[in-house]
């Protein structure tokens, strides 16, 4: 393979530290997306939440916030029980639910450890599960979180959804952190920037907000792709189609690539996979709410989806040029 094509499997610093508050983390994420709600299948949430404490035991989660609430605050034995009470059969229906549970050193920090989930009733947004673990563990711990995402997958309903590299930003400093994250992702373009409530608009239902080291399609979209054999014919012989009870995991080579614009990197796969799914992300792009950046916050943000197009490799130069 020629050495400008050769992607290392480093874990950038993309970290952003600001007056001691860690406003963006680079972590290893995984985002599913589903149109069913979890009171009608609360075992999508609850055993998303147990295989979550099997990475993170309940005990390092110091703060919460649901959909109340302005400010995070400390995590009690009460919280914890929080969505089980919330799910059960004769609980009342709340049209809005949403709680993130999340391990940082101070409230406003963005979470190296996290469990979300946010759904709201009768929306055209979509409901979602957010998680967040250790972006080492994309390099050490890889065939595990595959086994995790395999997990997932069949128990929750998923539309779409996707798993690699993904910055968390604070919502506490919403723009600078913002910036800083859409910067880092147009240079390393393997890496998804979560954005909780937006990234639920965004998918909607009916559209994939993007692609990963795994790219989950449900079996609807697989079904919309012509079925599970023609999917296989769409992509080439390094990227593997893993069956699930929900739908398909897309799996761009054997380990996650955050990839580096300024290096010449080039993923090949994740772009073969975009070009694959390219209709159902420019619908995420239009739906979705634009990044809160210094300037050219539309224009953007539309880069931001397209950033793995084929073709894109000048305009992620680009935009290369505004990273600090």
């Amino acid at each position: 393979m020629h050495p400008k094509h050769h992607v290392e499997s480093r874990v950038p610093d993309l970290d952003l530290m600001r007056d001691g508050l860690k406003l963006v983390t680079l972590t290893f994420g995984i985002e599913l997306y589903t149109n069913a709600s979890f009171y009608d299948h609360p075992e999508a949430a609850l055993g998303s939440l147990e295989l979550f404490y099997k990475w993170c035991p309940p005990d390092q989660l110091r703060y919460y916030a649901t959909e109340t609430m302005s400010t995070h605050k400390p995590v009690t034995k009460r919280v914890l029980g929080m969505l089980p009470t919330w799910l059960k059969t004769d609980a009342p229906r709340k049209k809005w639910l949403a709680l993130e549970l999340k391990s940082s050193d101070a409230y406003q920090d963005a979470p190296e450890f996290k469990f979300h989930i946010w759904a709201v009733d009768a929306s055209k947004q979509a409901n979602l599960l957010s998680l967040a673990l250790p972006a080492a563990w994309g390099n050490e711990k890889t065939a595990q979180l595959l086994e995790l995402v395999q997990s997932l997958c069949d128990i929750f309903p998923f539309h779409s959804g996707l798993a690699g590299y993904a910055l968390e930003r604070s919502h506490y400093v919403l723009e600078d952190s913002e910036t800083h994250a859409w910067q880092a992702s147009m240079r390393h373009p393997g890496t998804d920037i979560v954005r909780i409530p937006e990234d639920a608009r965004a998918s909607g239902g009916n559209a994939v907000k993007g692609v990963g080291w795994l790219t989950l399609l449900g079996n609807d979209l697989v079904a919309q792709l012509g079925g599970l054999p023609s999917l296989r014919g769409k992509f080439g012989s390094d990227i593997d189609l893993i069956e699930s009870k929900n739908g398909v995991i897309v799996k761009a080579g054997p380990h996650p690539l955050a990839g580096d614009v300024n290096r010449g990197d080039e993923l090949t796969l994740y772009g073969q996979v975009y070009d694959v799914l390219a209709p159902w992300i420019q619908v995420a792009a239009k739906q979705s709410v634009c990044f809160q950046l210094v300037e050219d916050f539309v224009e953007r943000t539309h880069a931001w989806y397209a950033r793995l197009a084929t073709g894109m490799a000048t305009g992620m130069a680009l935009a290369a040029t505004h990273w600090s």
